[in-house]
């Protein structure tokens, strides 16, 4: 892998930027280096110091140093103090090296001349530092230096798709399509003539290889075979994970999952090969769904964090878990005081004083971070300050950004109906239609279980709801025929809406998924999500005159206050509204021609 270095200008300090094509091992190893990539620039970025050219020479053989060039010669050399131009990345091999302090001076038209000469002789392609990658399935994958007019035209083209995820372009292996490519790129021959055929991609030789986990009895490794489908398939079971360092995918190992592992493996005819000893798995190896989900909440923080400031984050998730907080909390505020020790290069927070810390927070809110996310800045900073420092002597009473005020997007009933009719999955139409009729989170939707319905006293138990609050709120006289359908489809499930696992319930995201589906197939211009049917609800009690107290404990609120947003401006009130002009009875144009009779 070669990597590129330049030296950048970033956050208000100079870096080492690092360009280099999308590949995953070279990304992670970056990643444990202390490297972080940067979306703005496209590029991932170190501290600029000769320590961290010295640790990037140690993990990476091949290395380019771009250094910039000056743009008249008329001008001083570009380590010079009048220089606007950044100096070059130093390295030990150019520092004994002798610089020539005379400059050659060339006439200003010759070098205009050449310098448009040179820059009409440089192809789109390397312009755009075009790369075609490893093919995925039945897509070219390539990237690409964005361009706004390229990127434009290619995405017109049906079968070319962006990857927001991996940042690259996927295009489908179709003869139209690589003709259409290439004209946009102007590179003939770029896409090779390996277009994609229907044909049966698994072979019946194949083995899947299932081991234990040396290091934790409560994993099992799997091993995949190198298919594109085959793969994409353990990535959907919500509780895997890829271990870099076995080379497979981990499970817990419990009988359920190996069972499921089984079924979803069925269709391909692959060959199963079991390496368990008698015994391994465990029921009690499957992890509650409390468990799962903040182990799930603290490593994502923690793999991002480098060894140097490791003991900060530790600390900081020790005192949350301790606490008892939400997975959503952790990862929250665990994500928002990482940034804060990134931003200040992962110095220790104990170090900071008050104004170095309301300085930074400034500048982010010059640089137009939203109010949101200072507010859950400053409450994890406030908890680390106070909880996991236990410094009494200082209280930070940080300055909160004043919260935008935001109209919410409100679904009227016709809406929330043309939204379900779409829907034609039984288990998906009822898990919106609980959303809006009983003003449910999507967390409280997903985590309802059949037990918490209570069908003799018409009411839904929800349980653990936000701020791990128990309350009770209506269950919906339209959804009993649907439930009682449903459930006798599903008769062993403990909860509602059962995800892939035996005892694990449905993601939020596939609902959220339903949901963007229904949607864009109903034909609504407005956007929303499930939260949103969770307003609807609540503004449509408000405008059948329901008491607002009554609102607050079905929605669950702590305080009043929270309610009192829905008393904002519905529909209904606008329409009984007159304006004071339609009052006057003003008629503009009988005025007009008056006017227009008397001058002539």
């Amino acid at each position: 892998m070669v990597l590129t270095l330049k030296k950048i200008e970033h956050r208000g300090a100079e870096q080492i930027g690092i360009f280099l094509p999308y590949a995953a091992e070279a990304n992670q190893k970056l990643k444990s280096i202390g490297a972080v990539y940067s979306a703005t620039l496209r590029c991932w970025y170190m501290g600029y110091s000769v320590a961290n050219y010295q640790l990037l020479q140690k993990n990476f053989d091949q290395i380019i140093i771009e250094n910039p060039k000056p743009v008249n010669a008329k001008t001083a050399p570009v380590a010079g103090p009048e220089s606007r131009d950044l100096p070059p990345i130093v390295t030990s091999a150019s520092v004994n090296e002798k610089t020539d302090d005379r400059v050659t001076k060339f006439p200003e038209k010759t070098v205009e001349k050449a310098a448009q000469e040179h820059k009409a002789e440089i192809p789109l392609a390397q312009k755009l530092r075009l790369q075609l990658h490893e093919n995925i399935g039945k897509y070219w994958v390539f990237s690409l230096n964005y361009h706004f007019a390229v990127s434009k035209e290619l995405l017109k083209v049906k079968g070319i798709y962006w990857n927001k995820a991996q940042k690259v372009y996927m295009a489908m292996r179709m003869p139209g399509v690589k003709d259409k490519a290439e004209e946009i790129l102007q590179i003939p021959g770029f896409f090779p003539a390996d277009f994609f055929e229907k044909e049966n991609p698994v072979s019946k030789d194949l083995i899947l290889m299932v081991k234990p986990h040396i290091d934790d009895s409560r994993w099992m490794q799997v091993f995949i075979p190198p298919v594109f489908m085959l793969r994409e398939k353990i990535k959907r079971f919500a509780m895997s994970r890829y271990s870099v360092p076995h080379g497979c995918y981990l499970l817990p190992a419990a009988p359920d999952v190996y069972k499921a592992l089984t079924v979803h493996y069925e269709p391909e005819k692959v060959i199963f090969k079991n390496l368990l000893a008698a015994g391994y798995l465990k029921k009690e190896n499957m992890p509650n769904q409390k468990q799962f989900l903040l182990q799930k909440a603290k490593n994502q923080v923690l793999e991002k964090i480098p060894e140097t400031a490791r003991e900060y984050m530790v600390a900081m998730m020790d005192t949350m878990l301790a606490n008892n907080l939400s997975d959503s909390t952790i990862k929250s505020y665990g994500n928002a005081f990482y940034r804060f020790l990134h931003d200040n290069n992962f110095s220790n927070p104990a170090t900071l004083d008050k104004k170095q810390i309301v300085k930074y927070l400034g500048g982010l809110m010059e640089k137009g971070l939203s109010s949101t996310t200072g507010h859950t800045l400053i409450n994890a900073l406030n908890y680390y300050y106070r909880l996991v420092e236990n410094n009494l002597n200082i209280e930070l009473k940080l300055p909160r950004p004043k919260k935008e005020k935001k109209l919410r997007v409100i679904f009227t009933p016709e809406e929330c109906a043309a939204i379900f009719t779409t829907v034609d999955n039984p288990k998906h139409k009822l898990a919106l239609m609980i959303a809006y009729g009983a003003g449910l989170r999507v967390g409280e939707v997903v985590t309802l279980k059949w037990g918490d319905i209570l069908l003799a006293e018409q009411k839904i138990h929800v349980k653990n709801g936000k701020g791990k609050k128990d309350r009770m709120v209506m269950l919906p006289y339209s959804v009993l025929v649907l439930l009682e359908n449903y459930r006798a489809l599903h008769p062993g499930n403990d909860y509602v809406f059962g995800g892939q696992f035996a005892g694990a319930h449905y993601s939020k995201g596939s609902v959220q998924k339903v949901m963007a589906a229904a949607l864009e197939k109903s034909g609504l211009s407005k956007k929303g999500s499930v939260h949103n049917l969770r307003h609807s609800f609540a503004t449509h009690l408000i405008e059948a005159g329901t008491d607002i107290r009554y609102i607050q404990e079905l929605l669950g609120h702590s305080s009043i206050k929270t309610t009192m947003i829905y008393t904002h401006v519905t529909n209904k009130a606008i329409n009984r509204i007159q304006s004071p002009l339609d009052r006057l009875n003003l008629k503009p144009e009988d005025k007009n021609d008056n006017k227009n009779d008397k001058k002539v």
